[in-house]
């Protein structure tokens, strides 16, 4: 990400960059929302659309600024609305009093978040909003205890399983309707989530923890912005249907915030081991190293010493079984097919009688990486990269649905929470 002398920048008002972030925030939450993240031509409409924002903002080489409460207004008003006009019910498995509670407590939470902005104390408001999620989430967790997907059975059985020593790569998951016999993430995932299924009983409770710990923390790190900015990453359209699925983005958001706000505020150590337990966890978050490497502050050093200490991590589950890990860790995600009801671009090539290749997610990568050399080298710029190449290869792969969508959708917050923080250094 290589930043250009002033006067070769292109033309663009200094408010434009932050406006489009924040309609790309908005079309990417709708997209990703509808349907609860599967196939409809509205929702990859707005997906593509937001992408192209991004890429666009991305290109111009334009740092955002801290966004104006007018601005926050309309993208929190978006997420009211939706809480209100579609809420999430149908893939829920519960109903009825308990399903009307968690749909009343999400909406309430994203009211707090816009009334937020005529508050005159910050530190209220973001109690407010933030402890209305934690309770919303609580809420979903007690409401729902089998979400019947089997991302919960594995990350539950498998988290029980290292009290005995079991490889997750070699369990198999009792009860679970989809994989039963696949464990598809890094390790990580369960390592680090395991501690609330042993304590909690649920591994939902760390990944709850998880994204107001990122609120919190987008919270401190700019503390002159608008509360309503560290509110976005838990009053999204659909945020309870997150928490209700296990899905582990939320974990990765997290550690990924962690890593760029400890760079920009001079704690590298703690940058690396963030990175690298993120790189542990998930494998694509390993599509980020260039961006990291290119970054000044982390730098190709930090980056290497990140890859590295991921690589330990990983490595007794490799020599433990590296057939079994192989096969599902790596394998078992490339040979995944392209489906009709994935949100992005193959499934609807595909409803069209066209089939495409690993070739059509690398081109994509590569715009993206060619893109983000003309963003600026600032922490602002690293999470506006980073969204448009995860959000890039969610709309290229061949099955994205709405968990995927939801890291590139807190990365922009991030982005815009350092372009904040960066305002409030110059003043």
């Amino acid at each position: 990400m290589n930043g250009r002398p002033a006067e070769t920048a292109p033309t663009m008002p200094a408010s434009l960059p932050t406006r489009l972030i924040l309609l790309a925030w908005c079309l990417l939450s709708i997209g990703a929302s509808l349907h609860e993240g599967e196939y409809s031509a509205p929702g990859l409409s707005c997906v593509v659309a937001g992408l192209l924002l991004v890429g666009a903002v991305v290109v111009a080489g334009r740092a955002p600024r801290r966004p104006t409460r007018a601005e926050l207004a309309v993208a929190a008003a978006v997420a009211l609305v939706s809480a209100l006009a579609h809420p999430a019910d149908r893939l829920m498995h519960t109903g009825g009093g308990d399903l009307v509670a968690v749909q009343a407590g999400a909406a309430v939470t994203v009211a707090v978040a816009l009334v937020s902005l005529w508050w005159r104390h910050d530190n209220v408001a973001w109690l407010a909003g933030a402890g209305l999620a934690l309770a919303t989430g609580c809420l979903v967790i007690a409401v729902v205890p089998d979400p019947k997907i089997d991302v919960w059975y594995l990350l539950q059985q498998s988290g029980s399983g290292l009290l005995s020593g079991d490889d997750m790569y070699r369990q198999h998951w009792a009860h679970s309707h989809g994989l039963q016999a696949v464990y598809p993430y890094l390790p990580m995932s369960t390592v680090l989530l395991a501690p609330f299924r042993w304590i909690a009983g649920d591994v939902r409770a760390g990944l709850l923890l998880a994204s107001v710990g990122t609120s919190a923390l987008l919270r401190r790190y700019a503390p002159a912005a608008p509360v309503a900015l560290s509110l976005l990453v838990l009053v999204h359209p659909h945020w309870a249907f997150l928490v209700d699925q296990s899905w582990t983005e939320p974990l990765l958001l997290f550690l990924l915030c962690t890593a760029v706000v400890a760079t920009d505020r001079g704690r590298p150590v703690l940058a690396v081991v963030a990175l690298a337990a993120a790189l542990a966890a998930k494998q694509h978050v390993v599509l980020l190293l260039p961006l990291f490497a290119w970054w000044p502050a982390f730098g190709w050093r930090r980056t290497l010493a990140a890859a590295a200490l991921a690589a330990v991590a990983v490595l007794p589950w490799i020599v433990a079984g590296p057939a079994d890990f192989w096969h599902d860790a790596v394998h078992a995600n490339l040979a995944l097919g392209v489906i009709p009801r994935a949100l992005c671009v193959p499934s609807f090539l595909l409803r069209h009688g066209i089939t495409v290749g690993f070739w059509f997610p690398l081109l994509g990568l590569l715009a993206a990486y060619a893109a983000c050399l003309r963003a600026p080298r600032t922490a602002a710029g690293l999470a506006l990269g980073s969204a448009l190449v995860l959000w890039t290869v969610d709309a290229t792969n061949k099955q994205s649905f709405f968990n995927h969508y939801t890291l590139p959708l807190g990365l922009l917050v991030l982005a815009l929470t350092a372009a904040s923080r960066q305002s409030e250094a110059h003043t």
